[in-house]
């Protein structure tokens, strides 16, 4: 028998809670099992570590005593221990020390390391000294000896694992990145983020919150989420995979900018913008779109912003493209093999593409990781008061914030981008103007006068709770 607060009790683990009521059946404790973290048996007395989730989305750490007769507590132990056999045990912790405020090693030691230790859980820490380093590590890490990858840092540390890992399963597979229509295969080792950076975008969108302890518990708890990616091609090569946002045109030029005032820290990315949109620059682009809703009857018109739609029956699109051939019979020929899309050309000021769809949902924008289709956003001429009161709201995550003229979507599962007027030098073996995209934060400047966009639908795991 056991006791908690001297009541005698009976302890239940079934219909994924763990329950503690006294024998007259009054309800002493109500301890949901997915947020179990560690028993701790000391003979008769028996510690129970769990978390809770506070209103703000926060995870606090609690614990439940019980006492009693040494069989009763090791025969719960034990119950306890086989639940959580499968949480992970060994992780690869990678800091970068640089990231946000440059306390990467310091909220690793407060945050992280004791629930570690607490929970048994067996880290090969590594502080990376350069920009890449991680992406390098991870292509010869013994993966076999892991149960996942965790990131100290910002976004872009997790978006250089992410590429990481993801070349490194393609290697193992014997899968070619530089193909830009090769469907990859998906990861299978999930990664953590404990948030040290200057966005933490991707840790908000997990938790709600961008508290590390929050984040740590989530790592221990072994949850994951399933999230897309996108691929990006040019010239018959792999550039980036992109975790986040992929933005062609104003958001490249205003990284590009706030890459020269690093020594601003985060400050540059609230000061930098602003004389970005002053200057912001219209590129002559054609655009094909391949639709990820093949049973979708539309047609889209030469120019931007002009659509119809048509009965079903009809043809989707201009053009038609062959992709490669998956899973399917030698030499013949299915519906798959052929995938159509829209064209367009035109002046736009951007072209901006989200791996992370954000989708309303009780009048606010939450993010979906998983979705079957790859949001693009082409923002055309426009005042630069209207272009500015839009993307407050974007930033602000307002429903509303696409629903403008000057602002087509698309839903798409690739699309190609070509430079109009703008050619090679045969000099520099660059692009005559420069234009560069933003990466997950990432600047990347285009040496050729066309590149290629693919989504890739659950290609990587993120320790967390978020849904979709």
């Amino acid at each position: 028998m056991l006791y908690l607060n001297n009541n005698r009790v009976n302890v239940s683990l079934e219909g994924g809670v763990m329950t503690v009521a006294s024998e007259e059946n009054n309800l002493l404790a109500s301890i949901e099992i997915r947020y179990l973290l560690k028993s701790v048996l000391e003979r008769s007395n028996l510690t129970v570590h769990y978390a809770i989730q506070k209103k703000n989305m926060k995870l606090k750490v609690k614990n439940l005593v019980l006492r009693g007769d040494e069989e009763d507590a090791q025969m719960l132990h034990k119950d306890i221990e086989h639940i959580l056999k499968d949480r992970p045990r060994r992780l690869l912790v990678i800091i970068n020390p640089n990231s946000g405020k440059k306390k990467g090693i310091k909220i690793y030691q407060i945050a992280a390391s004791p629930l570690f230790q607490l929970c048994g859980v067996k880290a090969d820490v590594i502080i990376t000294r350069k920009q890449k380093e991680s992406t390098d590590i991870l292509k010869n890490y013994n993966l076999s000896n892991i149960d996942g990858i965790v990131t100290v840092g910002g976004d872009g540390l997790y978006c250089e694992c992410m590429n990481g890992l993801i070349a490194r399963v393609q290697r193992d597979n014997n899968v070619n990145e530089n193909c830009h229509n090769t469907d990859i295969v998906s990861a299978s080792i999930p990664i953590g983020i404990i948030p040290a950076g200057s966005g933490n975008v991707i840790v908000q969108y997990l938790h709600g919150t961008k508290c590390a302890s929050t984040a740590v518990l989530h790592i221990l708890l072994g949850g994951n989420v399933e999230s897309n990616v996108c691929s990006v091609h040019e010239g018959g090569k792999l550039l980036s995979y992109s975790a986040l946002i992929l933005g062609f045109g104003l958001f490249g030029d205003i990284m590009h900018d706030c890459e020269k005032f690093r020594w601003m820290g985060p400050l540059r990315y609230n000061v930098v913008p602003v004389a970005s949109m002053l200057k912001r620059r219209e590129i002559d682009v054609e655009i094909e779109y391949y639709s990820a809703n093949k049973g979708k009857a539309t047609k889209r018109i030469r120019g931007f912003g002009k659509q119809i739609s048509l009965p079903n029956g009809f043809m989707i699109s201009s053009c038609k493209s062959k992709i490669q051939r998956t899973n399917s019979t030698p030499g013949v020929l299915d519906s798959s093999d052929v995938q159509e899309c829209e064209k367009e050309d035109g002046r736009v000021y951007a072209v901006d593409t989200h791996a992370v769809m954000m989708k309303e949902k009780s009048g606010r924008m939450t993010p979906s990781f998983g979705q079957d289709s790859l949001m693009v956003y082409t923002t055309h001429k426009c005042t630069l008061s209207d272009h500015v009161s839009q993307l407050t709201k974007v930033k602000n995550e307002q429903p509303d914030c696409y629903d403008y003229k000057f602002v087509s979507k698309h839903e798409v599962s690739s699309y190609k981008v070509r430079l109009l007027n703008c050619t090679v030098s045969e000099n520099t073996k660059t692009l005559q103007k420069n234009v560069y995209l933003n990466c997950d934060g990432e600047v990347i400047r285009l040496s050729e006068p066309e590149f290629d966009v693919k989504l890739h639908k659950k290609a990587v795991r993120i320790f967390g709770n978020a849904s979709g």
